[in-house]
């Protein structure tokens, strides 16, 4: 072998030693913790701890599930037909929702309060209703916010928003 060809093969050894070596350490250490198992508690016992209400911590668990979940219904693209007329919004809490609504319409440009609603209880509606602000023609993006109140004590619970254009025609 000439000097030129030990020179080229010196030069690429020691980077191919080096990554067949650091490819062995992942290859390992991918193959010992592929076997782990956890090892079950022996003093565990199945079952419920006792004194514990069944039926109770299951109606507890689907309050708070309720409760976290926010349903509603309203009219993405309303139409107004001048800015201080009626227009259809069709707002919604429908009757499983089992908590008051508040909705607030906020124009997305300047974060201007639109619309704000009195509370709609469960069950109920608003098909048609006035802008609190009157609004020249043209189209708004805005963002309706459904803020939920528990009915017993009206305590505010959380708030979900919807993406909505208003459309102003004369």
């Amino acid at each position: 072998m000439n000097a030129a060809v030990r020179s080229k093969w010196k030069k690429w050894i020691f980077p191919a030693c080096a990554l067949c070596l650091l490819a062995g350490v992942g290859i390992f250490l991918a193959l010992r913790d592929a076997g782990q198992t956890l090892e079950l508690a022996d003093n565990a016992t199945m079952g419920v701890l006792p004194g514990v209400d069944l039926a109770q911590r299951q109606a507890e668990l689907q309050q708070q599930l309720d409760e976290s979940m926010i349903s509603f219904s309203i009219n993405t693209s309303p139409v107004f037909e001048t800015g201080g007329a009626e227009g259809n919004l069709m707002l919604e809490n429908p009757a499983n929702n089992a908590k008051l609504l508040v909705v607030e319409i906020y124009m997305d440009e300047t974060q201007e309060l639109l619309y704000q609603s009195k509370a709609i209880p469960a069950g109920s509606y608003i098909e048609n209703t006035r802008l609190d602000k009157t609004l020249e023609p043209g189209s708004y993006a805005a963002t309706a916010y459904f803020k939920a109140y528990r009915e017993d004590d009206h305590s505010y619970i959380g708030q979900v928003g919807a993406n909505i254009t208003i459309s102003v025609l004369t």
